[in-house]
């Protein structure tokens, strides 16, 4: 089986040891891929040390809404000569309505203006999104990005018609195996199938006490397998598959970390 991590930030682990460890234990399980996102400009330069040394590794640049702040002047100007740079997508960016995140509007700016990158550069992007669906809604129909995914996808599920119309993708990580997330679930099984990702967000988790490094999304998939009564093999081949598709635009770009 071939597995895609659509979610993680494996520059975060503290020594390179730890990050080796986690990357090969990865690619034994059958990990085929991973897309690391970076969050700030502090991370930017390491994610793509990590990037250029694991083939498996996706990066994506960009600022996180927690992170505004670190954002000193120029820094939207930098993350574009980036990724002119490198073949890479636009994110984690987003919107954020809980207790960790800085004003409303100054958040929206910032994920208007990767978001327009994003399209302009024709680009993915990965979103986060806490407690903002409804601005989110109105901001995405705005922009119009052409491919773009929820990462840890924590909406309605009466929500994601509208928004899979609007192009997005849904990734869904750990969490799912908590029995408590009848919410989660029920928005899973609302996704269509060509639009299905999964996740680690390793070497951190939002599920309590899950910390299993990018190879235990072989654990999310075979969770998420039980609920849509699927086989975990064709569920796997999927979501690779649905990976793939969506980082296709960074499959054909002209840049290369070689040059």
């Amino acid at each position: 089986m071939r597995f895609l991590d659509a979610h993680n930030h494996v520059q975060a682990y503290e020594t390179g040891e730890q990050l080796d460890a986690a990357i090969k234990a990865a690619e034994a399980a059958g990990v085929a891929g991973m897309i690391s996102c970076g969050t700030s400009p502090a991370d930017w330069n390491n994610l793509i040390s990590v990037s250029m040394a694991y083939k498996t590794v996706t990066p994506f640049f960009g600022l996180h809404p927690w992170y505004i702040k670190e954002g000193a002047p120029g820094w939207l100007e930098n993350l574009g000569s980036l990724l002119l740079r490198f073949p890479a997508g636009v994110g984690e960016i987003g919107l954020d309505g809980g207790q960790n995140a800085v004003g409303a509007l100054k958040q929206e700016s910032a994920f208007v203006s990767q978001l327009q990158l994003a399209k302009k550069l024709g680009r993915p992007a990965s979103v986060h999104c806490v407690k903002s669906w409804g601005r989110m809604l109105e901001l995405i129909k705005l922009v119009q990005p052409a491919s773009f995914m929820f990462h840890s996808y924590g909406g309605p599920a009466e929500m994601v018609p509208e928004l899979a119309a609007l192009g997005a993708y849904f990734s869904f990580s750990g969490a799912l195996l908590d029995p408590k997330r009848d919410k989660l679930r029920r928005a899973l099984l609302a996704v269509p199938a060509d639009r299905l990702l999964f996740e680690t967000e390793s070497p951190e988790a939002d599920a309590p006490g899950w910390r299993g490094g990018p190879a235990a999304i072989t654990e999310v998939v075979a969770g998420a397998a039980v609920i849509l009564e699927k086989p975990v093999e064709e569920l796997a081949e999927l979501s690779y598959k649905n990976g793939m598709e969506f980082l296709s635009e960074i499959a054909v770009s002209p840049y290369s970390f070689d040059q």
